[in-house]
């Protein structure tokens, strides 16, 4: 009998715990779904048809996306590791979050490119990136937008090209008043210098191509455009690094960003980025590198100093703009044989390392996000993973 009794207790006891859980408000799900990688978020689709509904409203994916850009952790980012060829797939992505903590598990993950051959051996022009779209470009002048959180692309219209275009330069941003993004192409026919003979606009919500006026500046034409702001922004050759040239994406008009007043002369060379969603400079000298943030967008006396990273041997002078940077100024840069973590505090370097990345390299930081490539709104049906 005790031990019928003991049993009838524990089963008692089973039955009470199992009582359903308390009925979630959908609010409450959505603030808990919204800071989750997207990768999980596309699973949770299955879950009932009200999380699918959720996870595909246009709505939640811009807080899902205003979450994952703000984030000081980097959960939601990746860099994109390019390399100029050879026998082994050249495009592959990695974790930012795991480079950070120095995860000795840190991989470069293999990605399928947007196009037909994914194994060929192609050159890839990397055309920037904005709220988790990447523009790329390969031979024969054929952009696409690409998703590598998802695997999806779209290849854009084909630009009318003349035969003597010798060099192009790129940039892709988001139109907030009317919720669309453009891609913006400058091309020029003079070896001499870059400038600009035609600017071509792509709007994806139309999935055509528009004439814009003609850039009254010089650029560089070594890096795409990066977005802040609205707008899209260059390095000016006009003379050496005079200024930094702009397009306001819904005005489709010109401007000019103020640099900061260097504090040193004989400045070898110059960066131009975007961290925490502000425009930053690194500014190389043949001992340090500079970077300067400019904390308020477009006003100069915002321009500030960070931090100084000093060179360990001539050949560090090869530093990307700074990929990311945490609150205590930790900066993450890269000089194309390796990603650098600087640290202030301790005037201490790390390199990372990547598994199954290859070398030479450059990297490209983006945030993975819901964001949809369909001119509607919306989510694409994804592949499965």
């Amino acid at each position: 009998m005790a031990i019928e009794s003991d049993s009838i207790r524990r089963k008692n006891v089973w039955v009470e715990d199992s009582q359903p859980l308390p009925h979630l408000p959908l609010e409450t799900i959505a603030e808990i779904l919204s800071r989750v990688p997207v990768k999980p978020l596309l699973r949770f689709r299955c879950v009932s048809k009200s999380w699918r509904y959720l996870i595909s409203d246009p709505k939640f994916a811009k807080a899902h996306l205003s979450l994952a850009s703000a984030s000081t952790d980097y959960t939601h980012h990746r860099l994109l590791l390019i390399t100029s060829g050879g026998p082994n797939p050249y495009l592959k992505s990695c974790s930012v979050s795991s480079i950070m903590h120095e995860q000795s598990d840190t991989t470069a993950v293999d990605h399928d490119y947007p196009f037909d051959k994914p194994r060929q051996r192609v050159w890839i022009g990397f055309n920037g990136s904005c709220n988790g779209l990447v523009c790329i470009m390969v031979p024969g002048y054929i952009m696409y937008l690409w998703k590598p959180a998802t695997r999806k692309s779209m290849e854009l219209p084909l630009i009318k090209m003349r035969n003597n275009v010798c060099s192009y330069t790129c940039g892709i941003g988001y139109e907030d008043s009317i919720d669309d993004y453009k891609v913006v192409v400058f091309l020029r026919v003079n070896v001499v210098m870059f400038i600009p003979e035609r600017v071509e606009v792509y709007t994806l919500r139309t999935h055509s191509w528009g004439r814009i006026g003609d850039c009254p500046h010089s650029l560089d034409a070594a890096d795409s455009g990066k977005f802040v702001s609205g707008a899209l922004h260059w390095p000016s050759l006009d003379s050496y690094w005079n200024t930094i040239v702009s397009l306001d994406l819904a005005k489709e008009t010109y401007g000019e960003v103020l640099q900061p007043d260097y504090d040193r002369d004989c400045c070898l060379d110059y960066a131009l980025g975007v961290l925490s969603g502000c425009l930053c400079v690194l500014s190389q000298y043949a001992d340090c590198a500079d970077v300067w943030v400019m904390k308020d967008y477009g006003i100069k006396e915002s321009w500030t100093k960070l931090i100084v990273i000093p060179y360990l041997t001539p050949s560090d002078v090869t530093h990307s703009a700074p990929l990311c940077i945490l609150k205590n100024n930790e900066v993450l840069v890269g000089n194309r044989m390796h990603l650098v973590w600087y640290y202030p505090n301790d005037a201490k370097f790390s390199y990372p390392t990547i598994q199954n990345s290859i070398k030479p390299f450059r990297a490209y930081p983006y945030v993975e996000s819901l964001v949809s490539l369909n001119s509607d709104g919306g989510i694409q049906q994804q592949q499965q993973y």
